[in-house]
């Protein structure tokens, strides 16, 4: 027995003594999450389904789907001084036209339900345009409509309600300045209704109230932005104030597609001009990151160009954060104007497969953006920083306290093997400090001896095959230290770490309840739950350094369901049969008097209108939200859009079956 515990307590000193002599890097911490972002579904200009997308994901082996649907997609154009009155409005399908609540559901829904694939509630935003020309020229331009941000980690549908856009919900938010402008414009219309009453000079009196009443009403102070579109470009500051906004609900926002090459165009009857805008990197602050890898090559990504700025502004103090680099999938149908989904991913790095940790790698940097044209992807599987004196090293987003030259570590290859020729840039502050021509897979150690170690530094690499075959890594920055004695690297916010990340809030869905008709039947809705199990299937991963405290749910088990009739399986498969695809028109009949048009898939949420029976109304799309076979569609009637339950509608044949 003695010489068995002998044994046992040597092989626990060579154990670790191995870790001492051969350190983990900092890769080996983290799972590496497969992740697509700017995802558009048919909520807004997207082809496919939120439960479609993450279908398709989950069969590609991604491990994480953050979507990018419009948030508003709506322009519109007023004759002043009553612009906002009498107006040309054009609306697009968008998360606010067809509910923010229904899209968070959808998405926490469809989230609980598809096991490999993580998905998260994002939108893209434009918050400002502005109108030169004349209609009556002919020359009436929209500027800057295509100048979008998008925005991550919204908790709360009331969050995406408020977002400062234009032609959007009354906000409170912006009422101040203005306020004192509505009550002079209330006194005016109030003194000339006392004229009018009082019959004085009405030839005079009755137009000037019917303006005052106009125009205070046309002047409201309850705007959802404090910018409109009749006063000129008012350069960053709209953008400003929505990353503002932003970082107040503890999200994150990145500026998107800033080298767009098609912001010359139609929309509708409306020209659209909306040129390049990567210097608003420079000129604005506090943003998350941006857009360094899509379809096509980012100029600002290079070397020297506005990202490298922008990060040397920060190492040289005068800016309070750093700023990330993501790709962006921007995609909208498969195989239309070459899109494909997947083709370019934005690979984490992050402590678990949850949604949380997803996003906490994501805010402080961990990953890196890959571009594609089939499954044989780039991986870097490491990047690291070291101080071979002390032993410490940093990883994505991290910084390195170093008291030698640094060593540059990189391991690349391609993910499903084979040899490959890449060009590799090792960017140090700015400048090209390494470049070579290799054959993948590829390893690299480099100690920097060129660094002078006299101010901070960061260093990042850019991997590059050809146009639709590259990657680009965020920095990893190092200061420098005279101290012989290393200090432990965290990521650079790792200070707000303790705070747990905002998860989204979602109302219980209630009962629907029809007191006017009690022949229908009442559907009984399970409870929508954000809960995503952890995949703990997904590869090895050493535990990191770091405790985590995230708080799981259980899985929901869905109730068993009674056998369906053959009957009703009949009338389920027809009604699959009539399922909506890109330019086709559903129409629906209302069956029961007074049925209620929601804002969203059930009745705790807020009414737009009753509809009669039947009222025919289009079908949008059919949601996940079920009971016995019949689901929550979503349908649009008199220009509005909203929730309807299956069970209170009949299926009539679509407008293009009808022209045949």
């Amino acid at each position: 027995m003695a010489r068995h515990s002998n044994f046992f307590y040597r092989s626990v000193v060579f154990v670790f003594g191995l870790f001492l002599a051969f350190p983990l890097s900092s890769f080996a911490l983290y799972l590496q999450l497969d992740t697509i972002v700017d995802v558009k579904t048919n909520f807004s200009s997207g082809c496919a389904s939120i439960k479609d997308i993450g279908n398709q994901s989950e069969r590609l082996g991604i491990d994480a789907v953050i979507f990018g649907d419009y948030a508003r997609n709506s322009i519109e154009f007023g004759i002043k001084p009553f612009e906002r009155i009498f107006k040309k409005t054009t609306n697009e399908p968008s998360v606010l036209e067809n509910g923010a609540s229904g899209f968070i559901s959808e998405v926490i829904d469809n989230n609980r339900q598809i096991k490999n694939t993580l998905l998260i509630p994002g939108v893209e935003t434009a918050p400002f345009y502005y109108w030169t020309g004349s209609n009556f020229d002919g020359n009436l331009i929209a500027h800057n409509w295509d100048k979008h941000l998008l925005v991550i980690g919204m908790h709360s549908a009331s969050e995406y309600e408020q977002l400062p856009l234009p032609n959007s919900n009354f906000s409170l938010n912006y009422a101040e300045p203005l306020f004192n402008q509505f009550i002079f414009l209330i006194f005016l219309c109030m003194m000339s209704v006392g004229a009018v009453y009082k019959g004085y000079a009405r030839i005079i009196t009755v137009p000037l109230m019917v303006v005052f009443i106009l125009l205070t009403i046309n002047n409201h102070p309850f705007r959802s932005s404090p910018f409109d579109a009749y006063n000129g470009d008012q350069g960053v500051k709209p953008y400003q104030n929505l990353i503002d906004y932003v970082n107040s609900k503890g999200a994150m926002v990145f500026w998107n597609h800033m080298e767009k090459n098609s912001g010359v165009r139609q929309y509708g009857s409306v020209n659209l001009t909306t040129l390049p805008y990567p210097d608003d990197l420079l000129k604005t602050k506090n943003y998350t990151g941006f857009q360094v890898v899509g379809n096509n090559p980012i100029q600002q990504a290079e070397a020297g160009q506005q990202w490298d700025k922008v990060l040397m502004e920060y190492i040289q103090g005068q800016r309070d954060q750093p700023v990330w680099g993501y790709g962006s999938n921007d995609y909208f149908c498969e195989d239309q104007d070459g899109d494909k989904l997947g083709s370019v991913r934005t690979i984490l790095l992050a402590h678990e497969k949850n949604n949380n940790a997803l996003l906490d790698a994501m805010k402080k940097g961990r990953m890196y953006a890959v571009r594609q044209n089939d499954e044989n992807r780039i991986s870097l599987d490491e990047f690291i920083v070291e101080d071979q004196k002390t032993g410490q090293h940093a990883t994505l987003g991290q910084e390195l306290l170093s008291t030698d030259f640094p060593a540059v570590k990189i391991k690349l290859r391609s993910v499903k093997g084979g040899n490959k020729t890449a060009q590799i840039q090792i960017i140090r502050n700015g400048v090209i400090a390494k470049q070579e021509t290799v054959s993948l897979p590829y390893e690299l150690t480099w100690r920097d001896v060129g660094n002078s170690k006299e101010k901070k530094a960061y260093y990042r690499v850019k991997a590059w095959v050809n146009s639709t075959d590259h990657l680009i890594s965020n920095p990893i920055f190092v200061n420098f230290t005279d101290s012989q004695q290393g200090e432990k690297v965290s990521s650079l916010t790792e200070s707000n770490h303790s705070e747990p990340l905002p998860t989204i809030k979602m109302p219980t869905i209630s009962e629907p309840s029809l007191t006017q008709n009690p022949l229908v039947e009442t559907p009984n809705f399970q409870e929508v739950s954000d809960v995503k199990i952890a995949d703990n299937n997904k590869g090895p991963s050493i535990a990191p350094s770091e405790t985590f405290s995230l708080a799981e749910k259980p899985p929901v088990i869905p109730s068993p369901k009674s056998p369906i009739s053959p009957s009703k399986l009949a009338a389920k498969a027809s009604t699959e049969n009539l399922k909506p695809t890109r330019g086709t028109k559903i129409l629906l009949k209302i069956v029961v008097d007074q049925v209620a048009l929601r804002k969203g898939p059930g009745t705790i949420f807020p009414k737009i209108t009753n509809l009669k029976k039947g009222t025919e109304i289009k079908l949008i799309r059919r949601t996940n939200v079920e009971f016995k076979n019949k689901n929550w569609l979503v349908v649009k009637h008199g220009g509005r859009s909203g929730y309807i339950w299956e069970g209170m509608v009949e299926w009539v044949l679509s407008s293009n079956t009808a022209n045949k």
